[in-house]
């Protein structure tokens, strides 16, 4: 699978991929598992047509990453085939900040796979971007997300409102070893 296109980072543990069409099931399928729908931003049924365009769209995004745009990537475990959870990247229209966001399907937690899929992420954009800061919101109430980001060294440094609490990650962080990809745009 590895087309020097399609691969960003691969670890020990996981791949982060682009989308690909194979995908589209399963990724309806967990954003469309109450667990998830309920923490997350996207209205309930997640319709199947979207997930056709939504993987569309990021499985043939060029460049990745643009300012102001989100940045949908496909996450596998290692030694598992398929979708088993995407990361998001927003990189700011005006700074040198990027915010992400997660989703992993019920079934896959608890392995480490998040954690190390958020690790090598923010180590490939940090330095792929030249970001100094990675941040991520989360909804107040969401323990697990919210443990899971201060696992990879996060911090909370405010709230958004009276429901979510905003974390941020500077650069410096893991001496994470990460087989890297350029983005597309290079």
């Amino acid at each position: 699978m590895d087309d020097g296109f399609s691969v960003l980072v691969s670890t020990d543990l996981v791949t982060i991929r682009r989308f690909i069409a194979t995908d589209i099931e399963t990724l309806h399928a967990y954003r469309n598992h109450p667990e998830i729908g309920k923490q997350q931003s996207w209205l309930m049924p997640w319709d199947y047509d979207d997930a056709v365009m939504f993987v569309a769209e990021m499985a043939m995004r060029d460049p990745l990453f643009e300012r102001g745009e989100w940045a949908h990537l496909a996450i596998e475990r290692v030694g598992h085939e398929g979708l088993i959870g995407d990361i998001g990247v927003l990189w700011q229209v005006d700074d040198d900040v990027a915010e992400i966001v997660f989703t992993l399907a019920p079934d896959h937690r608890s392995l480490g796979v998040m954690t190390e899929c958020i690790q090598a992420i923010c180590t490939e954009i940090t330095a792929s971007l030249s970001l100094r800061l990675v941040a991520a919101v989360v909804e107040i109430d969401n323990d697990p997300a919210r443990d899971l980001l201060e696992r990879c060294g996060f911090a909370p440094v405010a709230l958004d409102g009276e429901e979510e609490v905003v974390y941020a990650w500077r650069t410096g962080g893991w001496p994470m070893k990460a087989e890297s990809k350029p983005p597309a745009s290079e």
